[in-house]
């Protein structure tokens, strides 16, 4: 790995002797932050926040974030200091992450090199797939794996990513302006994963659905070998039972928390309606599945759904049912010591809260 986001920050050494922390998740119409404290061997959540805007459903561009990897300082920075000033936490510093659509990902094959040549390697074929002078980028790779070409030749294969530093620069601000001490960032891939899967855990597809997008990432051995993104969400599943029953955006979002793909009699409607917006998301899914393992030879048996969408009634029960595959619960809370008072509330806390909470186990690591 080259070039880590981590280095822009002369103070992250001292930060990390902080003994509490913030986990801010800036989603495309969310924020999320676990206010984490550790006394000795422990981790304690102390509070947690989660801030919605409706903005998107009076208009489309009603995002705070868009897919167009341009974050709006404008529109989050009264959202974060509302939060703050709701969850009172008990520190300022804090750790946050960028999202997926705010990156871009490849995954780059080469012949088989000294690590000091394959990072010349990779910087010049990142000019071929990242549409933006390297000069202007943050670049991260790990390596995936050795394999054997057509031709019997060993190659390497390497996962790349690449973050406009404007988009850095932006959130150095935002965090600044909040009055917080912004000491790390990380792509959401990293956290997401360090909070729902382990090292020993078998060869998983994790299905983060947000608001505007969805990722999809392939994780083997905790480490992330594939990343895909389809450009559909909660919001999307909203706008589409608004149109198709010809209801207002508020009236559809209501209908779909409350009866979600469980609809029957009279609201069957409203179900028949979401399903093929999540058809298109599964669709995803199974084709980065299915190149995964044809490229790799190795088998895919478990599915996470996170994320805010993951909350949809009965999408657990017919991601089963379509992908044939085991639907495994992740608990991103689980490396917490959390109040009883959160227990009714934990299976849909624990998918809005996972970005945030991998933030803090970094910070803590």
């Amino acid at each position: 790995m080259n070039f880590g986001i981590s280095g822009f920050f002369s103070d992250i050494k001292n930060a990390l002797t902080e003994s509490r922390v913030l986990g801010v998740d800036i989603g495309t119409t969310s924020l999320k932050m676990v206010d984490v404290a550790r006394k000795g061997d422990k981790m304690i959540l102390g509070n947690y926040g989660i801030l919605e805007t409706k903005e998107y459903l009076k208009r489309g561009n009603g995002a705070i974030q868009t897919s167009a990897l341009r974050l709006s300082e404008r529109d989050t920075l009264p959202l974060l200091e509302t939060l703050l000033e709701e969850t009172k936490p008990g520190t300022k510093t804090a750790v946050a992450s960028i999202p997926i659509f705010n990156a871009f990902f490849v995954t780059i094959e080469t012949p088989e090199l000294a690590p000091s040549e394959a990072a010349n390697a990779l910087k010049f074929q990142a000019k071929q797939y990242v549409p933006l002078p390297i000069d202007q980028v943050n670049i991260e790779w790990v390596k995936l794996d050795d394999f054997q070409n057509e031709r019997g030749q060993q190659q390497q294969r390497y996962l790349l990513t690449a973050v406009p530093l404007a988009t850095i620069d932006t959130l150095k601000s935002l965090f600044k302006k909040a009055g917080l001490k912004l000491s790390l960032l990380e792509v959401e891939s990293k956290p997401l994963v360090r909070s729902l899967i382990s090292s020993a855990d078998p060869i998983t597809q994790i299905i983060d659905i947000g608001s505007e997008s969805t990722g999809i990432f392939i994780v083997e051995g905790g480490v992330v070998k594939r990343v895909a993104q389809v450009d559909n969400g909660g919001a999307s599943l909203t706008r589409s039972l608004a149109r198709s029953l010809d209801i207002s955006p508020f009236r559809s979002e209501s209908l779909k928390r409350r009866r979600g793909l469980l609809g029957s009699g009279g609201e069957y409607e409203i179900s028949r309606a979401l399903i093929p917006f999540v058809d298109i998301v599964l669709d995803e899914c199974r084709r980065v599945r299915n190149d995964f393992e044809s490229t790799t030879k190795k088998q895919i048996r478990d599915i996470i759904l996170t994320g805010g969408g993951a909350n949809l009634l009965g999408i657990d029960e017919y991601v089963k049912q379509t992908s044939h595959l085991s639907l495994k619960s992740g608990d991103s809370l689980k490396y917490f010591e959390t109040d009883m008072n959160i227990e009714p509330a934990r299976r849909s806390l624990s998918h809005s809260l996972a970005v945030a909470s991998g933030l803090a186990l970094k910070f803590f690591s």
